[in-house]
């Protein structure tokens, strides 16, 4: 029977699951007062509790870092740094998300890609060319692709792939004192051409650390690095994502979200093909 000693909130998230991913999924106004309840539930626990691997639910843990990683509904600026062998370019573009399956980028800078624009919808994803003034729309394999020629695909900064297209369970790794690793393998028939994927998460805070794909050969193809967390009402928001190429030597991206609004009034027209091609108000 393995065990993870963990303390604070991943008791809590783990073994009151209902309460927990209400705090995790960002609810406006109550989620705080739900993070605070739970935490007091496990008030009586000694410090090192020693969480149950073998009985933890891992869909949960799951959950809990996917809803670090998207934040909830927001608005922000990305900032890509492409960085290829003797060469860098950088992005600056608008996002709005709903913290969910839905998300609208707009690139600001540099001026020859200024105007194009991406709507992300579950399986629905939509590239507008400003240039030619039409909009395209990608079979769902297209997720998967790289954004702007980066290093970063549609699904890293938008959606829950991680849930959807996968399933779950602890990884072999998972007895490294303070870290759950979870091992995440595809379902039948998903989109992606990922054979694993493999994620680092805090025991503490169930904040995720790194993601590493893999690919069918058992390989390591890609490795996002995530750091300097936006602390809000129980959520851990990375601002920084690091993405390497493990394939390609030298191809890196560096990510940079700022600006951001946490919670934000998101309407509903933010996610048509209007508002991607006119910009969401």
């Amino acid at each position: 029977m393995r065990r993870l000693r963990v303390t604070g909130l991943a008791r809590a998230a783990v073994l009151v699951l209902g309460t927990w991913l209400a705090l995790a999924a960002g609810a406006a106004g109550a989620s705080g007062a739900s993070g605070a309840s739970s935490a007091a539930a496990f008030s009586g626990q000694e410090p090192g509790y020693l969480l149950d691997l073998s009985t933890a639910r891992v869909d949960a843990v799951l959950e809990a870092v996917v809803d670090h990683l998207r934040g909830g509904p927001l608005r922000g600026t990305y900032t890509f740094v492409v960085q290829r062998p003797g060469r860098s370019t950088e992005y600056v573009m608008e996002i709005v998300s709903d913290g969910d399956q839905r998300g609208l980028i707009r690139v600001t800078a540099p001026p020859r890609e200024a105007g194009q624009a991406f709507l992300m919808d579950g399986d629905d994803l939509w590239l507008y060319n400003a240039r030619l003034g039409r909009s395209l729309r990608l079979p769902p394999s297209g997720r998967t692709g790289a954004f702007l020629g980066s290093d970063v695909s549609y699904n890293d900064i938008v959606g829950r792939d991680l849930e959807r297209d996968y399933v779950a369970a602890f990884a072999e790794e998972s007895s490294s004192e303070g870290l759950i690793v979870l091992e995440l393998t595809p379902r039948p028939g998903a989109p992606t051409p990922y054979g694993r994927v493999l994620i680092g998460v805090e025991a503490e805070r169930l904040a995720p650390r790194w993601v590493d794909y893999y690919d069918q050969r058992g390989q390591v193809v890609k490795r996002l690095t995530l750091s300097e967390y936006l602390e809000d009402g129980g959520r851990f928001l990375p601002l920084l994502m690091e993405v390497e190429d493990r394939i390609r030597q030298g191809n890196r991206t560096v990510v940079r979200l700022s600006g951001v609004e946490l919670d934000a009034a998101v309407p509903e027209s933010c996610f048509t093909l209007q508002a991607l091609e006119r910009g969401c108000p």
